[in-house]
């Protein structure tokens, strides 16, 4: 598995970083120079399937989590999980699975799947049939991002200088995972602290699906609101560092409130019989 890892000092959870589709690890590594800068660790895993050698025709939604699983086997401590867009699904899978490994959720841009659902069920009708198409054209059925839907709805907001950029970034996309049905049978109750960052310029889908659509499927979220695009990422990170930094700021803040009332209910009369 390929990692991009900073081990800058820190006093706070480290940050999971899960890319979303077309992205791979390396996409993270400005977001990941500025949050060394401030501190705060990062790991950035990259996703089976993105390898010019994986096997892209059968990898599938489990792959996805046991990779993100065994990136957090190897910290010393529960980690802030953060999520990208197709990221927030794994993030989610993770979440219900080994919630014990999780100190916080951070959903950027980012898919929160209900139980039994797909990914492809958020989308719109004409987004899942280009998928069907670009797959159907594929030997491995894998989907590359049109330019015009990178330059028009994904880094909006850059010239295309940058455009041209991230362009040679972006990886081809599995086509399996997006389309399966999954299990969450617990996710809708999780106590794990959840922050959604909300991208105000993101075009990539129709208006107030991720925001408030998705980011109102987690139980107390806290919105996190930044001028930005789709590719935040890569087209403005020390923003998207910022925000993420201030996620796991109340992500901290809201354990520990936790942690007070559960030792004041603890220590009441009452609670001694």
């Amino acid at each position: 598995m390929q990692y991009i890892d900073t081990l800058a000092p820190t006093t706070v959870s480290t940050l999971l970083l899960v890319h979303g589709n077309w992205h791979d690890g390396t996409c993270w590594a400005a977001v990941q120079e500025q949050l060394a800068a401030a501190g705060v660790r990062s790991i950035a895993p990259t996703l089976p399937g993105r390898g010019s050698d994986d096997d892209r025709v059968h990898v599938c939604h489990d792959d996805y989590v046991s990779s993100v699983v065994a990136a957090l086997d190897g910290l010393s401590e529960p980690a802030v999980l953060v999520g990208h867009s197709f990221g927030g699904s794994v993030i989610t899978r993770v979440a219900e699975l080994h919630p014990e490994q999780c100190h916080g959720l951070v959903y950027y841009s980012a898919f929160v799947p209900r139980d039994g659902e797909r990914v492809a069920d958020s989308l719109p009708a004409e987004f899942i049939e280009f998928l069907q198409r670009a797959a159907a054209a594929s030997a491995d059925r894998t989907i590359e991002l049109p330019d015009q839907l990178l330059r028009e709805a994904f880094a909006n907001t850059v010239d295309a200088e940058t455009v041209a950029r991230i362009r040679t970034l972006l990886v081809p996309e599995p086509h399996g995972p997006i389309f399966e049905r999954l299990s969450l049978p617990s996710f809708a109750t999780t106590q794990i602290p959840a922050i959604y960052i909300n991208c105000r310029q993101d075009r990539t889908l129709p208006p107030g699906t991720f925001h408030p659509i998705q980011s109102s499927r987690l139980r107390e979220p806290q919105l996190i609101e930044i001028d930005g695009d789709h590719e935040t990422l890569l087209t403005a990170p020390e923003r998207l560092a910022d925000a993420l930094i201030e996620a796991v700021d109340s992500i901290n803040a809201s354990r520990c409130t936790k942690a007070r009332h559960h030792d004041s209910l603890a220590r009441h009369p009452l609670t001694q019989r």
